[in-house]
């Protein structure tokens, strides 16, 4: 008996066991475990469909025990037939060929798992290297802020980047009075922002991987007087409160806005702010202005600011 048929003659003694518990119990689901009673209840329910009989002293002889040859071709066809096949021969060629396909899915699924394997040592490959091309690529950018006279700017400056067709990111500068970016696309805008400069729009074109520029911000002075007049003491009252309302337009919005646990806004009118910016015991003391904008005369119409205590 070769191997072969050593390992077919083992799949059919399992189906059929499987082919018995469909319909019947036994104390095992393994039959090399079958005794007595469920040996007998197995001759009867082999009798009954393919009118065959093993004996018991067959039944350990090639089921309990570990054969060394194969059972005669009759009784390899009657149990065959017991598990759905027309005989031994169909029985053994169909598994023979399910062994075939298995081995054959088994290589093919160890030669795309090597393909799998370079695929992945390919893509990491391509990704060091495209990382490292954009980053020898990529422009290094550098953009620092000054006033007229050459000062470097204190106060916080947003900074609004649009590259491309991507959505504006916004970038705050403060402290340095610079902003630095590393980007891949050599054009991009820049929207300059800040509550006491008036706004600027610039674009570049960039030519070099180095690139560094000084930018001069306009002063918006009407909001560096209201910053001054919030943040001094003075007896002239009568003057500064004819300035402010010199700067602010009759209908304009003030608010005051809120933050932390008692985040809201605080609307002001003209009347009432410039009263409360120019009397001694003023609660608007140390205003931070947030944000101003002015009408077609120059002159504010809207303000949005917070207080400093």
């Amino acid at each position: 008996m070769n191997e072969t048929d050593k390992i077919v003659f083992e799949i059919l003694k399992k189906e059929v066991a499987q082919t018995f518990l469909k319909e019947n119990t036994a104390l095992s689901p393994a039959i090399s475990q079958w005794k007595g009673e469920d040996i007998i209840k197995f001759q009867e329910d082999l009798l009954l469909k393919v009118k065959g009989r093993v004996s018991e002293k067959w039944f350990y002889n090639y089921f309990r025990n570990d054969i060394q040859k194969l059972p005669r071709i009759d009784m390899l066809n009657l149990l065959s037939e017991y598990v759905g096949a027309k005989d031994w021969a169909t029985f053994r060629a169909k598994q023979l060929q399910q062994e075939h396909k298995k081995q054959n899915t088994k290589k093919y699924s160890e030669k795309l798992m090597r393909y799998g394997v370079w695929l992945l040592v390919a893509l990491f490959i391509i990704g060091v290297l495209s990382f490292v091309i954009n980053q020898n690529s990529a422009h290094h950018v550098s953009f620092c802020f000054t006033d007229e006279s050459g000062n470097r700017i204190e106060d916080v400056v947003n900074v609004q980047l649009q590259l491309d067709n991507e959505t504006e990111k916004t970038v705050h500068i403060s402290q340095d009075s610079c902003f630095h970016i590393l980007i891949a696309n050599p054009e991009l805008t820049i929207k300059i922002k800040s509550p006491y400069y008036k706004d600027k729009l610039i674009t570049r074109k960039l030519n070099q991987t180095d690139y560094q520029e000084t930018i001069m911000l306009e002063t918006d002075l009407n909001a560096l007087i209201l910053r001054h007049y919030s943040n001094s003491d003075t007896s002239n009252w009568q003057k500064r409160r004819k300035r402010l309302n010199a700067l602010i337009a009759d209908d304009a919005i003030l608010y005051q806005q809120w933050f932390g646990v008692d985040r809201g806004v605080e609307l002001y009118s003209k009347s009432d702010f410039v009263y409360q910016m120019t009397i001694p015991t003023s609660i608007l003391k140390h205003i931070e202005i947030l944000d101003v904008s002015y009408n077609t005369v120059g002159k504010i119409k809207q303000l949005r600011f917070r207080v400093n205590k």
